[in-house]
């Protein structure tokens, strides 16, 4: 499951482009629009409509650019589903010592 802190929506303007450095694994969305993606060191580019998805399999520069008669395209990013899990437990480590932190009792020291 996605949270809606691990994605971002961006539209981008035709002549345009968004760039992405090192997105692998991060799945783009199309919701409007048509949308032209290439990826550093591929030779395959990918073109995509409103409602169609691709995860970025690759690190390096990510180019995304509209491509179609709209004037923009709208475009969800959601994060890695390997990065998302780290996130969560980085964050549950130091909500865990902040915890702890404040059990501890403070002494006010008067020298």
């Amino acid at each position: 499951m996605t949270e809606l802190a691990d994605m971002i929506r961006i539209g981008i303007v035709n002549g345009d482009v968004a760039r992405i450095q090192n997105g692998r694994g991060v799945m783009l969305s199309v919701q409007h629009g048509t949308v032209w993606i290439t990826q550093t060191d591929s030779v395959a580019d990918v073109f995509l409509n409103a409602g169609e998805s691709f995860r970025l399999d690759r690190d390096g520069r990510t180019l995304v650019s509209p491509c179609g008669p709209e004037p923009l395209a709208l475009v969800t990013l959601a994060s890695s589903s390997r990065t998302a899990p780290l996130a969560k437990r980085v964050a549950a480590g130091l909500r865990r010592m902040w915890t702890g932190l404040r059990r501890v009792p403070w002494r006010a020291s008067l020298n």
